[in-house]
């Protein structure tokens, strides 16, 4: 009896250190319903109105994107809502030499939506731009056959990529930059 206790309790152990070896070890903000890497955050910006944030949020986006009308997809100023589809370049890990060759690009989809003293972004829907879609989440399960150590390079660059990003929105639409006092004389 003590022998199939104990071969169940081995069994139950290593199945479990199975299990948790099957995700990645970046901690990523997964979205419960969609299952997707998910960046959400309200933004309370006090005595502001919906209309001039929403300015605000279309100026940091056109200063931020090398080509904004290409990356914004939707601006409605009425509804509050804007939506980016972005991309940026990422890359493998650095090779004995200390090359790190370029891996390709991630895009990913920035929804901003406003109401008077308040923003809510969400990033969401990253994925390796390819011939087909190829959805960033399925570098996060170590137990696929097509995992590849290299993933969780990739992983923490989204991560930071992706915190860089939206610390940049929310500085501007915070903090925008004021216009230098013009010389009268």
């Amino acid at each position: 009896m003590k022998n199939v206790f104990l071969t169940f309790l081995s069994i139950i152990i290593s199945n479990y250190c199975v299990a948790q070896t099957a995700k990645s070890s970046v901690k990523l903000p997964i979205d419960e319903t969609s299952k997707l890497i998910t960046y959400t955050k309200v933004i309370d910006a006090p005595n502001q109105t919906k209309d001039v944030l929403f300015d605000r949020a279309l100026a940091w986006a056109h200063g931020y994107y090398k080509n904004p009308t290409d990356v914004i997809r939707e601006q409605n100023k009425e509804d509050g809502k804007i939506v980016c589809k972005g991309r940026y370049k990422f890359s493998n890990p650095a090779d004995k030499k200390g090359f790190a060759s370029d891996a390709g690009l991630i895009q990913y989809t920035c929804t901003l939506l406003f109401k008077d003293g308040k923003i809510k972004y969400t990033l969401s829907e990253n994925n390796w731009k390819q011939t087909s879609y190829y959805a960033c989440e399925k570098w996060m399960d170590t137990s696929s056959q097509y995992y590849k150590t290299e993933f969780e390079f990739y992983l923490q660059q989204l991560d930071t990529n992706s915190k860089e990003i939206l610390k940049s929105l929310e500085k501007e639409c915070l903090n925008p930059k004021t216009e230098k006092a013009k010389d009268n004389w």
